[in-house]
């Protein structure tokens, strides 16, 4: 499924503690999150042969790793990451609640939104 079909099966209640338990104090930027979701799922998703890909990632240096899809994933607009499919590959147990969480996460941190996002983005990366 694309990233857009998943982001429209959930709604943004839904979506939120899923968000807050992956990244623990998040809830302060719901009003944020909630901006950023409606925006996404009123936008056309364009269509991509690329997909957002999550996988075991290992921490150079370390014998870490996490579940996650690498950043480049959503190094593009907005419409590409929703029109882009979500896959798991093979020892990756997360959710699609936390799929789509995540994914949602990343497209207001690394992916260029549109340009009523702008001042937005700037406080979710203030932190």
């Amino acid at each position: 499924m694309t990233f857009s079909q998943l982001l429209q099966s959930y709604s943004f209640d839904e979506l939120m503690p899923v968000i807050n338990e992956m990244f623990p104090g998040t809830s302060k930027f719901r009003n944020e999150l909630q901006e950023a979701y409606d925006i996404a799922v009123a936008m056309h998703p364009v269509a991509s042969k690329k997909s957002i890909r999550y996988k075991i990632i290992k921490v150079p240096g370390s014998d870490n790793q996490y579940m996650g899809a690498e950043d480049a994933n959503f190094d593009t607009t907005w419409e590409v990451c929703l029109g882009k499919d979500v896959v798991k590959e093979r020892g990756v147990d997360l959710s699609e609640a936390e799929l789509v969480a995540n994914c949602l996460v990343n497209l207001c941190l690394i992916s260029r939104g549109p340009k009523s996002f702008e001042s937005t983005r700037q406080k979710l990366l203030k932190g």
